[in-house]
C-alpha cells in the first residue's frame, strides 16, 4: 500500500501574503488557466480573503507533519435560481508541483465539501480543456460538464 499523506486547511492569514504570492505565480505559469500572473490582482486578491470579503475565502493546504504549505486555493459564491441555492464556486486550486500526485487536491475537494454542506447546494468550477489531469480528477470526484460553457466579457482592466 502506497504512503498516506495528511494535510490540514486553514483560512489564509496575513503573515501568508508571500506563500499566496508565490504559489499564485506558479498558478498562472502552470498553464491552469489563459491568463497571465499579475502581481498587482493577485495582491488585491489577498487583501480582500484578509479583510473578510463576503463572499471570498483563501485557504492554504498545509502538511500535517512538516507544515510545509502545500497548496492554496481560492472560494466564492453566488445564488443560482437554477440549483435554488448558493453556489460554492473552486475558483482556484493549486498545489505545488513537488507535492502533486499524493491526494492532496482530493483531500482539500473532501473538505469543501463537508464545511459548505450546510451552506450550499452545489459546488461548480472551471477547468482549462487542455488540462486533461485536472479534469480526470474531477471527474473521479464527481464533477461533470452541465451542458454551459462559460462565457466573459471584460468591463474594465485593473
Amino acid at each position: 500500500m502506497g504512503d498516506v499523506f495528511i494535510m490540514y486547511v486553514r483560512c489564509m492569514e496575513q503573515d501568508d501574503k508571500n506563500d499566496f504570492l508565490r504559489l499564485s505565480e506558479k498558478f498562472y505559469n502552470s498553464g491552469a488557466t489563459n491568463r497571465s500572473y499579475d502581481k498587482s490582482l493577485s495582491e488585491k486578491t489577498f487583501e480582500q480573503v484578509i479583510k473578510k470579503h463576503e463572499n471570498l475565502w483563501g485557504y492554504l493546504m498545509l502538511d500535517k507533519t512538516t507544515e510545509e504549505v502545500l497548496g492554496y486555493a481560492l472560494v466564492t459564491s453566488y445564488w443560482c435560481n437554477e440549483e435554488g441555492g448558493n453556489v460554492i464556486i473552486l475558483d482556484e486550486l493549486y498545489i505545488d508541483e513537488t507535492n502533486r500526485h499524493k491526494g492532496y487536491a482530493k483531500q482539500f475537494m473532501e473538505w469543501v465539501e463537508k464545511e459548505f454542506k450546510e451552506d450550499a447546494v452545489s459546488i461548480t468550477l472551471e477547468v482549462v480543456t487542455t488540462n486533461i489531469a485536472a479534469k480526470l480528477l474531477y471527474a473521479k470526484e464527481g464533477y461533470f460538464g452541465d451542458g454551459f460553457e462559460i462565457l466573459s466579457k471584460r468591463l474594465k482592466t485593473v
